[in-house]
């Protein structure tokens, strides 16, 4: 019989010492492992904070440039060079718990890196700004922030894209500097871009708004609940949600559009109206401040025509002592503005006259200011005889340096207003804009006409339709304006008479005795000032943004027809009766439509208004 061998206990002792070992030897290896994770992960960790860290460095570089940027293009009309931004100071770290070596991203230390390009292009703005287009002038900044005395030398570079954009105020539908109300009574489509650099107050379901509707305050929308009344004219205010009639979602709280007046960063509406006032800042013509970048936004500079005329105003032609014309060419330093000899000469009964054949004084009277009109009258279809025949001393072609011939007249009335007694310009005669060409070629073809006043402009009868016999055809009674000119008409208040409107109507003749039996086209940008509303008067809303004077509903009412852009900027300062219905007109039949022409740069009015703004394009970091 075969018996095993007994178990040695000192075997089992070393076989469980050497599992011991072994399981020893895995946990540290595990622990070791877990150690050397925290330990990589915490740098990992740390570095990505100090990246972080320097990242917010770079930008707070970087931003110093774009808010220097952006002053210089919103107040200044003008970007200085790169070096001017790329030098500027770099923010101060004394009071940081950690320091940093910036640099241009390109290894040089001490600046930021900017870029800013030397001309600008036109295209679509983009951003909030849809279905606008502008000059766009792109830069470009970059900051790289390095970390000083850490444990990590960790790098962030930030790069921004911004636009300094110019974008024309002609090409939205409705701009208003001041609140915005629209309240018609019968159906209304606006199918350009809206905007307002207050709030906008849509108090009725008639109106549709088929593009984009911004304003810098809230958009304020009754139209679900029309019995509700304007919290401007009431003092009523309802919750901003807008559940009207839009075609795209309206946004509210955003930034303004601001028209700068010379150096100035106010933009209230009060002072904006100084682009349609002489110029007596000294940056007035012809200064050469006149036609630097902050003189170019007076209109009164840009014209190329300015007519004046002495403070009696009586009807009838004007004497050589009361009526001057200049012509302004900015390109000649010699001699800015240059005065324009008379160009009618006419004797009645011994005494010699000399007067410019389109320009003459007119009376009549205004019901809703109850005030006498005495008017610089310009007639536009001898003004267009006169450029293209040169009356007896000028020709417009002979003025070179412009380039475009004469497009835009300025006209300042020196009556003096009293509570009876209105100045101001009318036009008449205005269906044929000028539209000339230069016989020898020179110069490109010459047309449309910008007229600016800063007194209440009137318009009597077509405006800018064409005739039948014009090489586009007529465009009267339509919206289709692809064959007008560019136009503007801008003033403190536009008030349209028709074509059956007669100075000989006195202050007594009532509202049935001044009907309109002829439909009337205007087509033209038009800039104005308003009678805003108060606790106790609406301003009428942009239903009637252009005055009347009456009665446009007799019978089966007549159409009014306008095709354009409207721009409030401004309070009326000459112009100053609060709006009402009924006593001094009645409404027309609205036929109203936003010109499409001005979103071509090409057919856009001379001298339009522009606002300016930085538009942020690209923000990356790396």
């Amino acid at each position: 019989m075969r018996i095993s061998p007994p178990f040695d206990p000192r075997a089992r002792q070393g076989y469980a010492l050497i599992l011991t070992l072994v399981f020893l030897a895995v946990t540290l290896i595990m622990l070791s492992s877990v150690m050397w994770w925290a330990s990589s992960n915490g740098q990992v960790t740390r570095q990505n904070e100090l990246f972080t860290t320097a990242e917010s460095a770079a930008d707070a570089a970087t931003e110093t440039v774009v808010a220097n940027l952006d002053f210089d293009w919103t107040y200044s009309q003008a970007l200085q060079s790169a070096s001017h931004y790329s030098t500027l100071p770099l923010p101060n770290q004394s009071a940081w718990p950690m320091q940093f070596q910036y640099s241009d991203g390109s290894g040089n230390n001490g600046v930021t890196g900017v870029t800013v390009a030397l001309t600008n292009y036109y295209a679509a703005v983009g951003s909030e700004f849809q279905g606008l287009s502008g000059y766009k002038q792109p830069c470009s900044i970059t900051s790289t922030a390095t970390t000083i005395g850490q444990a990590y030398t960790v790098s962030a570079t930030v790069q921004q894209t911004v636009e300094a954009v110019i974008i024309p105020l002609f090409q939205f539908a409705i701009f208003y500097n001041m609140n915005l109300e629209i309240d018609p009574g019968a159906t209304m489509a606006i199918n350009g871009p809206v905007f307002s650099n207050q709030s906008i107050w849509d108090g009725t379901p008639n109106v549709t708004f088929n593009s984009t509707v911004s304003a810098a305050g809230l958009v304020y929308d009754d139209s679900t609940d029309p019995t509700n009344d304007d919290p401007w004219a009431s003092g009523k205010t309802d919750s901003g949600t807008p559940s009207g009639n839009y075609a795209i979602q309206p946004l509210s709280g955003r930034d303004s559009l601001t028209l700068p007046i010379g150096n100035s960063s106010n933009n209230t509406p009060s002072s904006v109206e100084a682009v349609i006032n002489l110029v007596t800042n000294g940056y007035g013509a012809p200064n050469p401040q006149a036609y630097s970048t902050n003189g170019q936004v007076y209109l009164f500079n840009e014209s190329d025509l300015i007519i004046s005329n002495s403070a009696n105003g009586l009807a009838g032609p004007r004497s050589a002592t009361n009526i001057t014309i200049w012509y302004q060419d900015p390109n000649n330093s010699a001699s800015y503005l240059t005065k324009l000899n008379p160009d009618v000469t006419n004797v009645v009964a011994g005494v010699t006259n000399k007067y410019f054949s389109f320009v003459t004084n007119v009376s009549y009277y205004d019901y809703r200011e109850s005030d006498t009109v005495q008017a610089v009258q310009v007639d536009v279809g001898k003004l267009n005889t006169w450029l293209t025949a040169g009356g007896s001393t000028v020709n417009h072609t002979s003025y070179s340096d412009n380039g475009h011939g004469i497009q835009s007249i300025y006209v300042y009335n020196n009556v003096s207003p009293t509570v009876s007694r209105l100045p101001a310009v009318r036009l008449v005669n205005g269906a044929q804009l000028p539209h000339t060409t230069d016989p020898n070629g020179i110069f490109p073809a010459t047309s449309g006409l910008t007229v600016t006043t800063p007194q209440p402009l009137y318009v009597q009868g077509n405006y800018n339709v064409q005739t039948a016999s014009s090489s586009g055809g007529a465009s009267a009674g339509t919206t289709n304006t692809a064959n007008t000119y560019p136009a503007a008409i801008i003033g403190d208040a536009i008030t349209i008479l028709s074509t059956s409107w007669s100075d000989n109507y006195a202050s007594g003749l009532n509202l049935s005795g001044r009907t309109a039996p002829v439909p009337t086209t205007i087509n033209a940008a038009a800039l104005e000032g308003i009678v805003q509303s108060t606790n106790s008067n609406y301003s009428g809303g942009v239903e009637n943004f252009l005055r009347l004077e009456e009665d446009w509903s007799a019978g089966s009412g007549v159409t009014l027809t306008y095709n354009g852009s409207i721009v409030v900027m401004f309070p009326s300062q000459y112009a100053t009766s609060p709006w009402s219905y009924g006593s001094y007109y009645t409404a027309p039949n609205r036929n109203w439509s936003f010109d499409y022409n001005f979103t071509n740069p090409n057919k856009l009015p001379h001298v339009s208004p522009k606002v300016f703004r930085l538009i942020r394009d690209v923000w990356k970091a790396y």
